[in-house]
């Protein structure tokens, strides 16, 4: 009488396999999508001045510049 070799390989649910690829669809898609900025510079400038401030557009791609009180 042989004995035959019989191989157990483990076995993964289904369920699990497909949870693992719309996860893995989510994170690529959210990682590749472009996020426009909030605000715009001319937003930026607007509430600058509005708060009192100079707008500096040369700087950093634009800066408000505040006057601290109690100097000068």
């Amino acid at each position: 009488m042989a004995r035959q070799l019989v191989r157990v390989m483990p076995t993964i649910s289904w369920s699990r396999v497909v949870l693992l690829g719309l996860a893995v669809t989510i994170l690529m898609g959210c990682g590749s999508t472009a996020i426009p900025p909030p605000y715009t510079p001319e937003d930026l400038r607007a509430t600058c001045e509005r708060r009192g401030g100079w707008w500096r557009p040369n700087v950093l791609d634009g800066y408000c510049e505040y006057q601290s009180p109690g100097f000068l």
